[in-house]
């Protein structure tokens, strides 16, 4: 039995089910506690990102699960701020969000390219190289250093309890003949970032989404073995857009994890973030 999933995205922002889809497709799986996470509004509109008209109705919505289904399952409610440096952090926000659970910070834009969008490091590959090519003259360890400047910022500045996928750069930086996320330099501003982390006592989570189909988690497996050795906090998450995939990838996660040592992740328990076994690790055990 998996003990949680806090990464989660509903149709209150690109999320493809309803929230109750959800929490059915979360019972039947048998997770102890699910949490809601939807993209938090910014000043301007996306495609992904939820508008603050609606998030009243996220939170009544969300109350009344946690009602109708008490006794079957542990709802949480969430959101994943985006940090877009110079531009918004969580200390701009202009909605409240004292009466959330928790909240996750998460670099998906960067700057301002010459067609006035921001530079996304996530999505296609052909949109991502279209940016590197405008924004970045087409060289990728510099988008790679200014994403590790970002997130080096945005865990300075705080506000949130968990970093959301940490190094999610590295998927379509892989896709570029120059990087490699091998590259000594990479692992030293991986390294760099998980010491700010450390010492700032975040969460880190374990982000499975591309996985099983795409071959990565954030961060990347190899550095669970340094995840144990700062003794730094993480979660498991799969990032869902879809109620099929609340456990994607969890399984390989979790025996990567045991190899490297791990075998706690943090719970949201009674109001505070708490290790905890999970249980039937016996099942995890490696060929």
């Amino acid at each position: 039995m998996f003990l949680s999933n806090y990464h989660s995205h509903c149709n209150f922002c690109d999320g493809r089910s309803s929230m109750e889809e959800f929490v059915h497709f979360a019972i039947a799986k048998g997770l102890k506690r699910y949490g809601f996470s939807s993209h938090a509004p910014l000043p301007f509109d996306t495609f992904w990102n939820m508008r603050a008209d609606d998030l009243p109705e996220y939170k009544a919505e969300f109350r009344r699960f946690k009602e109708k289904y008490a006794g079957q399952i542990e709802l949480f409610l969430g959101l994943e701020m985006d940090y877009i440096h110079g531009v918004f952090e969580v200390q701009d926000v202009f909605y409240p969000v004292d009466d959330l659970d928790y909240l996750i910070g998460s670099v998906h834009y960067l700057d301002r390219l010459p067609d006035g969008s921001f530079m996304s490091i996530d999505g296609s590959f052909d949109k991502f190289n279209h940016g590197l090519q405008t924004g970045y003259d087409g060289d990728v360890w510099a988008l790679v250093h200014r994403f590790f400047e970002a997130s080096r910022a945005m865990v300075a500045k705080g506000g949130f309890q968990i970093v959301g996928h940490m190094d999610k750069i590295a998927l379509n930086a892989s896709k570029c003949p120059e990087f490699s996320i091998r590259d000594p330099h990479y692992l030293n501003l991986v390294g760099d970032l998980l010491m700010l982390i450390k010492e700032k006592g975040m969460i880190v989570e374990i982000n499975t989404k591309s996985l099983v189909v795409k071959g990565f988690t954030y961060p990347d497996i190899q550095f669970f073995p340094l995840l144990k050795e700062l003794d730094i906090p993480v979660v498991v998450n799969s990032d869902c857009h879809y109620p099929t995939n609340i456990l994607e990838g969890f399984v390989p996660a979790y025996q990567a994890l045991k190899a490297a040592g791990i075998t706690s992740v943090h719970q949201l328990i009674n109001g505070s973030w708490q290790p905890a076994e999970w249980e039937g690790k016996r099942q995890f055990a490696l060929a």
